[in-house]
């Protein structure tokens, strides 16, 4: 749905010693703090998270959050500079990272996922890579899907919900109010939250220290279904603009799901 944000750990300023470079860093300090750049220097420096940033993430964090189960069809593609493949796609997922998605292309499989929540398994259908099984609870699909994804936070889309990522730190810039941003200690990725005016997600994003953006999830065509609002389409852009789109249409929230159906032989 970490690696360090921010070292917190700065050098010594000279104007603790010398009062006129003090007065200069002050003057420096007051400029920096005015501008862009004043989110990420507050964290250098230990600002306090805002409690009202933190309570509308906490908001965001709970969209969809009594959906534990999905089943559906739907279309995924992938976009890569001029390449473009599209997959008919059917998945059974229960949080937090129980999945089996197959890939289909012309009605034949072409890729089978599954995950028990121990074991993942892929398995081509078309004979391009052997059958794989490794033992992880939440491993990362880029080398797979070509997306900076880990298997619970496709989990987490599969169940109309936005990636849970930790955090310690939450606040709000003057210049983008409307976007709340999170950092976890010992970081250097930001998370960024942006909703409609309803309060619905309709963009996440994970930034680097430098607010250069590493992936972002976009949310749209919104339908309801047994009182769940619940996004038709997810898109998914990496910075090297490698893209995954995800109709969700016919997502069924809450059905029974068998945990067999999640147990893959790779046969």
């Amino acid at each position: 749905m970490t690696a360090t944000y921010l070292n917190s750990r700065q050098p010594a300023l000279p104007c603790l010693w010398h009062p006129g470079r003090c007065m200069i860093a002050v003057l420096l300090c007051a400029v920096m703090l005015t501008g862009p750049g004043c989110a990420m220097l507050g964290l250098q420096f230990g600002k306090q998270t805002d409690r009202h940033a933190e309570d509308i993430i906490n908001r965001i964090q709970t969209f969809n959050a009594q959906i534990s189960t999905s089943r559906g069809t739907g279309e995924l593609t992938l976009t890569r500079g001029f390449r473009r493949e599209t997959y008919k796609i059917a998945w059974a997922a229960q949080w937090p990272n129980r999945l089996r998605m197959t890939l289909l292309m012309s009605g034949h499989p072409v890729e089978t996922i599954a995950s028990t929540g121990q074991w993942v398994t892929f398995v081509s259908h078309t004979g391009a890579h052997k059958p794989h099984s490794a033992v992880s609870a939440d491993p990362d699909l880029d080398p797979y899907i070509n997306i900076p994804l880990r298997l619970s936070e496709l989990v987490s889309l599969l169940l109309g919900k936005v990636p849970e990522r930790p955090f310690t730190r939450a606040w709000i810039v003057p210049e983008k109010p409307d976007i709340v941003f999170a950092s976890q200690s010992f970081s250097p990725r930001i998370q960024e939250f942006l909703t409609d005016k309803t309060g619905i997600p309709i963009r996440y994003r994970v930034l680097d220290k430098k607010m250069n953006v590493i992936f972002g999830i976009w949310y749209s065509q919104f339908f309801i279904r047994d009182n769940f609002i619940l996004p038709g389409m997810i898109t998914i852009k990496d910075a090297d603009q490698r893209t995954m789109e995800i109709s969700l249409k016919k997502l069924m929230p809450n059905i029974p799901v068998k945990e067999s159906i999640f147990q893959l032989t790779g046969s």
